[in-house]
């Protein structure tokens, strides 16, 4: 679970100091979403890579590698004398971001039976959203009392901090047994399906790198306040990824399940476009909903990887899932910013965000159609 917390720690905290970097950098909100293109396309690009040395240097040291790239990536922000330089930082962090799924998968799909696999992968895909509900709790007061550029500082020591640990309670895996897995033999075709509705997923989801913003800018709230809906955010999507993923497991097929959720996250976008003239109210409403679907997606989409790859692809082909959903969690931002700097308003941001998942119900719905008579994916 702290190893994806360090895989995704910056994709979640930056967004609760939105204001205090574009005070200090001078930037508009374009801008600032170009920052999450940057790190999502590097994760994006570098995912599949990620996936096939994961598969090659085992999970331990993919977990390490994910650890020290958070904390380097720590050091490059909190030091950045101008904003151009806080895309060396993301590009850092994307190499954790991109290795952080394969690395964990191949651990689990290793060390863990079928059956036994979905309350582990639950409870290490509310990583993300661990951070998500520290930094909205935390990231907005530390800002606030010691700075934004200390407060990250601090993040990466936690992330560092973890590293001896993961020495010591993971054992070392033998070279030659890590070599006799590899396989290049073709994928099942579920993981393309689940590629594409990860890319849509990623694509509407991403509109929460603008949420805080959001409500401090559309809804007049405070910024505690708008760190308080990040970090529901992030709450109601712990619980969510951890009781999703026990679902999933015991389905033929993760189809069914992955309809819900984006029909769900439809539902979720609409109360934002609500929450624009009938006020806060309807943004909670949105915020838990949201967490309850789009944003525990990932704990689907991990043990389905596991158990349409195996151990044996399990990091190849979380590679090529979580390409799909980096580069519509990288493509999003700018976009969002864009429509927002153009039009003044956020209702087309959540309008293309409602779109993206009403496509992904679609494309969930047509692997449905294509399962074979016993229910099982193909």
């Amino acid at each position: 679970m702290w190893v994806m917390v360090a895989a995704t720690a910056f994709t979640v905290t930056l967004p609760v100091l939105a204001s205090a970097l574009i005070e200090e950098f001078d930037i508009t909100r374009t801008q600032f979403g170009l920052l999450g293109l940057a790190g999502g396309a590097v994760a994006a690009a570098g995912s599949p890579f990620a996936g096939r040395v994961t598969d090659r240097i085992g999970g331990r040291n993919g977990v390490l590698v994910v650890l020290a790239g958070s904390a380097g990536a720590a050091v490059l922000f909190a030091g950045a004398p101008v904003f151009g330089a806080m895309f060396a930082g993301a590009a850092v962090a994307a190499v954790a971001g991109a290795a952080g799924n394969p690395a964990t998968n191949k651990l689990i799909a290793q060390q863990l039976e079928p059956g036994r696999r979905g309350m582990v992968t639950g409870l290490k895909q509310t990583g993300p959203q661990v951070g998500s509900f520290l930094s909205g709790a935390l990231a907005p007061w530390g800002a606030a009392t010691i700075g934004w550029r200390p407060t990250v500082l601090v993040i990466g020591a936690l992330m560092a901090a973890a590293v001896p640990l993961v020495l010591r309670i993971i054992p070392v895996e033998d070279g030659a047994h890590i070599r006799a897995e590899r396989d290049r033999s073709p994928l099942t075709p579920g993981i393309g399906w689940v590629a594409v509705y990860g890319t849509l997923i990623g694509l509407g989801g991403s509109a929460t790198f603008l949420l805080p913003l959001f409500v401090e800018e559309s809804l007049g709230q405070s910024p505690r306040v708008a760190g308080a809906a990040a970090a529901l955010l992030g709450a109601v999507a712990i619980a969510g990824r951890f009781q999703w993923a026990r679902i999933a497991e015991r389905r033929a097929s993760p189809a069914p399940t992955m309809a819900l959720l984006a029909a769900a996250s439809v539902v979720a976008m609409a109360a934002m476009l609500v929450s624009i003239g009938a006020g806060t109210a309807w943004m909670w409403i949105g915020t838990v909903i949201l967490g309850l679907s789009a944003s525990s997606w990932t704990a689907v989409a991990a043990i389905s990887v596991i158990g349409l790859a195996g151990p044996v692809g399990a990091g190849r082909a979380s590679g090529i899932v979580w390409l799909g959903f980096l580069a519509g969690l990288g493509i999003g931002p700018p976009i969002y910013g864009f429509t927002v700097d153009e039009s003044g308003s956020y209702a087309l941001m959540w309008w293309l965000a409602l779109v993206a998942f009403a496509l992904a119900t679609a494309v969930a719905a047509a692997w449905i159609r294509t399962a074979r008579p016993d229910g099982s994916p193909t």
